[in-house]
């Protein structure tokens, strides 16, 4: 369009004005009645790019870009006239970056920044007045950066950089002065901590020092207590430490030690505890277990032992307890094509058996209770199910059911009838490519891409229709 091309605007006004150019009706497969007001007797709201869907006291916090704010924090009841911007945080149009929300005692905790102090902890209780900062670890325009929130006991715990100690586990009971420093790995610039992993009574995490590179620490929540679980990989090289998964009190990881490739390991919190389960891929040759998942005491993943490919494995943490459960593509191909997503007793994940392609599985843990849910696509052609969500008794996740659809909203109960495609976002062959499933309500929330680029937050109504949460685009916003 002629307004958006120009470039005698500022760029915000020139946004703004193509935002409110680009305002159409939705198709007719996703009409709304609850929104029969004239675009002109309003204000936009065309938001984009939401992210971090967290419920807090029956609404709904989650992160979203608007022209005129930049990416700040947004509140939505699931309804247009309950969705609003909670607050501007940092005013204008550069936007305050709030990521990686976490509810925590009556509050959502993010990091953000409001272009005074740099990217720190912040929390809302869900109104403008209740939405402030914590604590500035890094004092002036310099960013502690906070990640990996995780709710531990009683407190917050999270990762940031107080600008002397490096990458720090820090902890928080929601005001600055319960905001204390938990860990001192080898403090400087180098100090690394991640992977944030609550099993019992116990924090795991990793963490990187020079004398024993990056491996597994643990913490009960204080300092004394916050120390260097086992050098895996003795010496300054990397075990490779990922994939920690809990499982009751214990945690499970992958791993290797320079021996064996990456392997299975589980940790019971102490140094005796913490060893390789089994070598699935016996030698140096890496099984590489990955989509670790606990169903019940158990814990499930894929792994390649090198006979069977990539299929699905079970083990109750002993060697001889470590068993494959069924070899779905017999042979060396491998089967599993996604990550396992546990659901009222069975396991679901992507799989295909050789014949059929990617398609929906489940699994009670035994050969014989390892089946094909649906051929979403039938024949060779693949399925595709990802980016799974439980929401209450329901699987709710991502899938190709074909040319004429593309990738859309599906929901399952766990059988063939109870499998099937909730709306076609963006119409015909066009992918929506849903994701972040969340209650609210009565409602379901996701994250789709309308067909024009842009993804929006919609929501799938107890009468199943299937609505957009604010206002459309006809292109892409940015």
């Amino acid at each position: 369009m002629a307004i958006c091309a120009s470039s005698g605007l500022r760029r915000r006004g020139r946004i703004l004005l193509c935002v409110l150019a680009f305002l159409t009706q939705l198709p007719a497969a996703a009409q709304d009645p609850e929104r029969e007001v004239l675009p002109e007797q309003r204000q936009p709201l065309a938001f984009v790019s939401p992210t971090g869907l967290t419920p807090l006291r029956g609404k709904m916090i989650f992160s979203a870009f608007h022209a005129e704010s930049g990416q700040e924090l947004w509140v939505t009841d699931g309804s247009r006239a309950g969705t609003a911007m909670l607050k501007d945080i940092r005013p204008g149009f550069r936007g305050a970056f709030p990521a990686g929300q976490t509810a925590f005692k009556g509050h959502v905790y993010t990091a953000a920044t409001d272009g005074v102090h740099g990217i720190e902890l912040w929390r809302t209780d869900g109104t403008a007045a209740g939405t402030a900062l914590v604590i500035d670890l890094q004092p002036g325009e310099e960013s502690a950066l906070p990640s990996e929130l995780t709710v531990f006991r009683d407190a917050l715990y999270f990762v940031a950089n107080d600008g002397r100690s490096g990458f720090q586990l820090w902890k928080t009971l929601g005001s600055a002065p319960t905001t204390v420093r938990v860990s001192s790995i080898e403090a400087g610039p180098r100090a690394l901590a991640r992977q944030l992993t609550v099993a019992g009574q116990r924090l795991f995490f990793t963490a990187t020092t020079r004398e024993h590179g990056h491996e597994l620490w643990v913490s009960e929540g204080t300092p004394e207590s916050t120390r260097l679980m086992k050098d895996i990989r003795p010496g300054p090289e990397d075990a490779g430490i990922q994939n920690l998964t809990a499982v009751g009190d214990e945690l499970y990881f992958t791993a290797h030690d320079g021996l064996h490739g990456t392997e299975l390991w589980k940790s019971d919190g102490t140094a005796r505890g913490t060893h390789m389960v089994k070598d699935l891929r016996p030698g140096p040759g890496p099984s590489r277990p990955m989509h670790l998942t606990a169903l019940g005491r158990a814990l499930y993943f894929a792994a390649d032992d090198g006979v069977h490919g990539l299929e699905l494995w079970k083990s109750d943490g002993t060697e001889g307890g470590t068993t494959l459960v069924k070899d779905i593509r017999p042979g060396p191909s491998g089967a599993i094509a996604s990550p396992i997503t546990a659901m009222g007793g069975r396991l679901y994940f992507a799989a295909t058996d050789g014949t059929s392609g990617a398609e929906l599985w489940r699994s009670d843990g035994t050969a014989a209770g390892t089946a094909l849910v649906k051929d979403i696509a039938p024949g060779a052609q693949n399925g595709s199910p990802a980016r799974f969500s439980v929401v209450g008794s329901r699987l709710w996740f991502s899938a190709n059911g074909g040319s004429a659809s593309g990738v859309e909203p599906w929901t399952s109960d766990g059988t063939p009838a109870g499998t099937r495609a909730v709306a076609d976002i963006a119409s015909g062959a066009r992918h929506s490519m849903p994701q972040s499933f969340r209650r609210l309500g009565n409602s379901v929330l996701f994250v789709a891409d309308d067909g024009n680029g842009n993804e929006r937050l919609w929501a799938h109504r107890k009468d199943a229709r299937v609505v957009l949460i604010g206002d459309p685009l006809s292109q892409r916003l940015r």
